[in-house]
């Protein structure tokens, strides 16, 4: 932990985003640069507080916990006089965790209006293991790496057939118009400072949800399943095709997408709201997508053409994430992080429950791939014996 600690403050004073957004009033800003602090209880971990401007008048600032007293600050109170000029001057601060879990440092200014301290607040996450938090990321890379893997079976065995019979064109579209919401949903919140700062005045004291991990896992995702759904129109697809109420239901969100672009346009709605409503989309996607596959292989009475690989890397996937949620959640006495968020919780089960039935369907149900495919109209020649 010593060890990141110290590669942590190297990669602050590195730090070039406060050279590119100096500012230029008259005003003090303080804020904590980086806000999100992980350590081990008892364990002193250094805050990075930045100051920028010139005071106008003799203020004093004050660290504390919101609303607990389970994290000490040295030093608790810094004085700033009058006439003290700042550019980008960076001061530490030693924050020791008196018991795990998630804290906010907050720094109170006085007088109220004496500086500008929208940002003077850090997350402290405080573990009761070093070790499990580095098994915690052991566990998400590995099913990052299960998640992102499992695009290639299907896109393989496509290329080797040169053939698609067997997967769910509607299930390809549901899947890209998710995947094209969710990568656009991530670039906007990661990259774009006008949207960042409408959720930052939205939530004071919350910090970016998306991280650049999730950045490339979304485009990637994104370019994997256009990759599929171009050697659907590549490859003999034996006839399949978009059933109609897949076309209803993507007609549906391009509707909702354009609505909501108007009202962003008209200002009845902010960026951030259309993001959430990409997001939404997203979730919805998530739920209906997988039905029109169950339903092919059950008409056919057979996997056939569908790569089980990449259900069973996703199953693994699904259950490594809720393996670091519960470790996460002992590690940081933090079950409100599961139980708080059912809607998340019951998306990842919604995936493994379809999972073990792709797998029941391909090891149990239909181990014996049928010869004819329902997409495509064949006729059969009999042979009636002559007459002699």
């Amino acid at each position: 932990m010593r060890l990141l600690r110290y590669l942590l403050i190297l990669q602050v004073f590195g730090n070039i985003f406060c050279i590119a957004t100096g500012n230029h009033t008259n005003q003090v800003r303080l804020w904590f640069d980086p806000q999100d602090y992980t350590s081990t209880l008892g364990e002193g971990v250094i805050l990075i507080l930045w100051a920028d401007g010139s005071a106008t008048s003799n203020l004093s600032v004050r660290f504390s916990v919101i609303s607990a007293s389970y994290v000490r600050v040295v030093p608790e109170i810094m004085e700033i006089y009058e006439y003290d000029s700042f550019h980008c001057n960076a001061t530490k601060l030693e924050a020791t965790g008196l018991r795990a879990g998630r804290f906010i440092v907050k720094g109170y200014v006085a007088p109220d209006d004496a500086a500008d301290n929208r940002r003077l607040f850090a997350q402290m996450k405080i573990a009761l293991n070093g070790y499990m938090i580095y098994a915690s990321l052991l566990v998400g890379w590995a099913y990052t790496a299960c998640w992102s893997i499992g695009d290639y079976p299907q896109i393989i065995l496509n290329h080797r057939k040169r053939s698609v019979v067997g997967l769910s064109f509607d299930y390809l579209y549901m899947n890209i118009v998710g995947n094209l919401c969710y990568a656009t949903f991530n670039a906007c919140m990661y990259w774009s400072k006008y949207v960042e700062q409408e959720y930052f005045d939205r939530h004071p004291f919350g910090l970016n949800p998306v991280i650049g991990n999730d950045v490339g896992y979304s485009i990637h995702a994104l370019l994997a399943t256009a990759m599929t759904l171009l050697q659907c129109y590549i490859f003999d697809n034996g006839g399949n095709s978009i059933s109609i109420p897949a076309k209803g239901m993507i007609a549906t969100y391009v509707l909702i997408i354009l609505i909501a672009f108007v009202l962003v346009t008209f200002r009845v709605l902010h960026w951030l709201d259309f993001l959430y409503v990409l997001s939404y989309i997203k979730l919805s996607t998530n739920l209906v997508k997988y039905f029109p596959q169950v339903y092919i292989n059950y008409k056919r009475q057979s996997t056939a053409g569908f790569a089980i690989m990449n259900r069973l890397l996703d199953l693994v996937g699904g259950l490594l994430s809720i393996l670091q949620m519960i470790i996460n959640a002992w590690n940081f006495d933090d079950w409100d992080s599961i139980f708080g968020s059912p809607v998340k919780f019951a998306l990842g089960l919604v995936s493994i429950i379809f999972d073990v039935i792709f797998i029941i369907q391909h090891f149990y149900l239909y181990r014996k791939p049928a010869e004819i495919s329902v997409f495509q109209s064949e006729v059969t020649k009999i042979s009636l014996p002559s007459n002699t």
